[in-house]
C-alpha cells in the first residue's frame, strides 16, 4: 500500500522549520547541559579524592591504635613485671 500524505506542501515545510528550532535549542540545551556536568564531575573527582586520602589516615591511625593496644596486652602477659618474679633467695 502506498501512503498519501493528507498535509499540504507549506504545511510541512513550515514544520519541517519549527522541527530545526527545536532541534538547534536541544543541541544548545544539551551543551549546556554538558557543559555543567563537567563541572560538577571535576568537583566530584577532587571531594571523593580528599574523602579517600581522610579515611585512609583515619583507617592508619585505627590500626596503629589497636596494634599499640595488643602489644601492650602481650608485653603484660609475657614479660610480668619485676617484682613478681620469685628470687629464690
Amino acid at each position: 500500500m502506498s501512503t498519501i500524505s493528507i498535509h499540504s506542501m507549506e504545511y510541512l515545510r513550515l514544520h519541517l522549520h519549527y522541527e530545526g528550532i527545536w532541534a538547534s535549542c536541544c543541541k544548545s540545551l544539551f551543551k549546556k547541559v554538558l557543559e555543567s556536568s563537567e563541572q560538577a564531575a571535576t568537583i566530584a573527582v577532587i571531594f571523593l579524592s580528599v574523602g579517600l586520602v581522610i579515611f585512609g589516615c583515619m583507617k592508619i591511625g585505627e590500626s596503629a591504635s589497636v596494634a599499640a593496644s595488643y602489644d601492650a596486652a602481650i608485653t603484660e602477659m609475657v614479660y610480668p613485671p619485676l617484682e613478681a618474679i620469685p628470687t629464690g633467695l
